[in-house]
């Protein structure tokens, strides 16, 4: 089990200004939220910033929208019907705002205005090639650039990757915020219907976002394959090498924390349940 000094464990909920790798060590998928305690509208906006600035690509950032649902300001029948298609999760009920997550395919619509203000913003440059014309007679009309004119189906996978990065962003943002966070999914159709939510677009996932009732340990950091079973050194198999010493720099930095379960996580459950009315 990896250790870590006190310090590093006691995070608050109202911490802000993490360094990433804090904010990456003290992520958690929070299961417990306090109904109670809204949202602050500035830092919902904060999360969605950060997300809408991630990296493009496939230069369709038009293709990740999302549906930001404040609990308290809903309908309550649309609400419990959110929540049912939540599969009645309890924290989906307790969390006071629910951002719904969806790729959106008419988005690659945009795909010339984007690499033209691309251009314009001196991001792509003539020294490789990029003009007006070579977007009009070759991305646009060359499957290998454009996926919208080859095969559909990587234009979909290569979507979810771009909607996959701004979502893991808005997690680490939510967490610099000092707010609680986690991905749920659910019935996707009836999460449309609720919300109106096109055709063209489908439901990916449903952050949670709210304080979390629970530790921001969360029980401690949660069980993830071994480095060398992840990564390869030039060749397929060939555990790439982890250096103890990056690990225990990374541990000082609090970005690896101490592991799940802390000793007073059974406790904090059963505290949690009878508070919420919940089983144990």
């Amino acid at each position: 089990m990896t250790m870590v000094h006190p310090e590093k464990v006691a995070g608050t909920s109202s911490a802000l200004g993490l360094t990433f790798k804090e904010a990456v060590g003290q992520r958690r998928s929070i299961r417990y939220y306090k109904p109670w305690q809204p949202v602050e509208r500035e830092k919902v906006q904060k999360v969605l910033e950060a997300a809408r600035l991630q990296s493009c690509h496939g230069n369709a950032g038009h293709v990740r929208k999302a549906v930001v649902v404040y609990r308290d300001e809903t309908d309550p029948d649309v609400f419990a019907g959110l929540v049912d298609a939540l599969y009645n999760q309890p924290q989906a009920a307790q969390a006071p705002v629910h951002i719904y997550w969806t790729i959106d395919m008419a988005g690659w619509e945009h795909l010339r205005d984007n690499l033209k203000g691309l251009i314009d913003a001196g991001a792509l440059t003539s020294s490789y090639g990029w003009s007006e014309q070579f977007i009009d007679e070759i991305v646009l009309k060359t499957a290998d650039f454009n996926v919208m004119a080859g095969e559909l189906r990587f234009a979909e996978w290569l979507s979810a990757i771009e909607t996959g990065i701004a979502i893991g962003t808005a997690l680490l943002a939510a967490q610099d915020e000092g707010l609680g966070t986690q991905l749920l999914t659910g019935k996707r159709q009836q999460m449309a219907d609720l919300l109106g939510i096109p055709d063209t677009a489908t439901v990916a996932q449903i952050q949670l976002l709210g304080y979390a009732a629970e530790g921001t340990e969360a029980g401690g950091q949660r069980p993830r394959p071994e480095f060398e079973d992840l990564y390869f050194d030039g060749r397929w198999g060939e555990a790439l090498y982890r250096d103890p010493a990056v690990v225990a720099e990374l541990v000082d930095a609090g970005m690896i924390r101490q592991a799940a379960p802390l000793p007073y996580r059974r406790r904090e459950i059963r505290a949690l349940a009878a508070m919420f009315g919940l089983p144990d």
